[in-house]
């Protein structure tokens, strides 16, 4: 009797899974008919990977020039306290270096956050 019932059962959970699976098929088929999907052009890629070239090449050397600009500022201010007032040098290299424990700290925070 038991098995009966088991093979009766299992039956059962045959055809409710290929209903499942037939509701399933035919949805999916709905949406790709709702949402048609495309393939764009292999000439819209090429254009589209140029684009992103340029404008990381453009990202770069407007970076690149920020820090040149940067480090020549800070280059010529070093080398005019320097010459000119060697105690005042001192007093930079006294304040970077209390101030950087500080500055690795809320770097450490940043990247703990993310």
């Amino acid at each position: 009797m038991k098995e009966y019932d088991s093979k009766k059962s299992n039956f059962m959970l045959d055809d409710e899974n290929e209903l499942t699976v037939k509701q399933l098929i035919d949805g999916l088929e709905k949406l790709d008919q709702w949402n048609p999907v495309s393939t764009p052009s292999l000439q819209w890629f090429q254009q589209n990977v140029e684009l992103e070239k340029k404008r990381i090449r453009k990202k770069q050397w407007k970076d690149l020039l920020t820090f040149i600009s940067v480090a020549v500022f800070v280059l010529s201010v070093g080398i005019a306290v320097v010459y000119r007032q060697p105690i005042l040098f001192l007093y930079f290299q006294l304040v970077g270096i209390i101030l950087l424990p500080l500055a690795l700290n809320k770097t450490r925070k940043k990247v703990s956050n993310e």
